[in-house]
């Protein structure tokens, strides 16, 4: 018995916030199961993906049907492994016979399946069903996991690099000049190093190639400049030199703020500013 109203109260509210929590749990757990409910369903690993975080985070105790639980999971979670296996070997399989050369593939990590194909990443999100193409951690177009589709888009945007880019020596006048544009609008001195991406702006407007002036300048492109500007070693030019400064620590943890500047397949660094000095 409660001695008072309030107590009463508090532990009403206290069961009805513990009913509506195992009822919306309970509506989740129903949504993730409902779905395998043919043999076709349990073909999908996004399906069985959902279906089996679900069963791991409920107790199925409280609606009668506990004993079956841990079964269910070790099934389900045996089905999702080979399901994976086979979608994996099924993707390289298909990607390795649609490339010139089966040594362009290189696989930079297994969990998540992340592939290099020169210049660009694939990052593959088997239970989603999907996959996006990057470069220097920029998504550029995300995918289905089928090879033909992967390989298509793979040779689109490798054509639109080479329509957008321009040759090491004209970027670095372009750049320059950007850089010029930000001292002057900030008042900063010849020499005074701005953040990276402040050169977006004014490099929009002032490449000479395919870029539209009414969007953004493309991250991924003045990484790629940037790249090759340093792999073609022109970063000096008449005793001046481009000199970019490393981002570090609290720095990086907000991507739009730093660029990541990819030097091969496996290796790259984020990059917080740049400048113009007097070598």
């Amino acid at each position: 018995m409660f001695e008072s109203e309030s107590e009463l109260l508090v532990a009403l509210q206290a069961a009805a916030k513990s009913v509506n929590s195992v009822l919306t749990s309970g509506k989740a757990l129903s949504k993730a199961l409902e779905k395998l409910d043919t043999p076709k369903a349990l073909e999908r690993q996004d399906y069985v993906s959902d279906a089996l975080e679900a069963l791991k985070v409920n107790d199925l105790t409280i609606y009668g049907c506990g004993a079956q639980q841990q079964d269910m999971i070790k099934t389900l979670d045996q089905r999702l492994h080979k399901m994976r296996l086979n979608a994996r070997q099924a993707l390289m399989n298909g990607l390795a016979q649609g490339v010139d050369k089966p040594d362009h593939l290189k696989v930079l990590s297994d969990s998540p399946l992340v592939i290099y194909m020169h210049p660009l990443t694939l990052e593959v999100h088997f239970e989603q069903t999907k996959a996006v193409w990057t470069y220097a951690h920029e998504p550029l177009q995300t995918v289905s996991l089928a090879p033909d589709e992967i390989i298509a888009a793979h040779r689109a945007l490798v054509e639109t690099f080479r329509a957008s880019r321009i040759d090491s020596l004209s970027f670095w006048n372009v750049c320059r000049l950007c850089y010029d544009m930000v001292l002057l609008k900030d008042g900063q001195p010849s020499g005074s190093r701005v953040d990276i991406v402040e050169l977006l702006p004014p490099l929009a407007w002032l490449w000479p190639n395919t870029i539209k002036k009414t969007t953004a300048f493309p991250r991924y492109l003045l990484a790629y400049q940037l790249q090759k500007l340093r792999s073609d070693k022109l970063l000096q030019q008449q005793n001046i030199r481009l000199e970019l400064g490393t981002a570090t620590g609290g720095s990086t943890r907000n991507k739009a703020n730093v660029l990541f500047v990819p030097m091969g397949a496996f290796e790259g660094q984020y990059y917080l500013s740049i400048c113009f000095k007097q070598a």
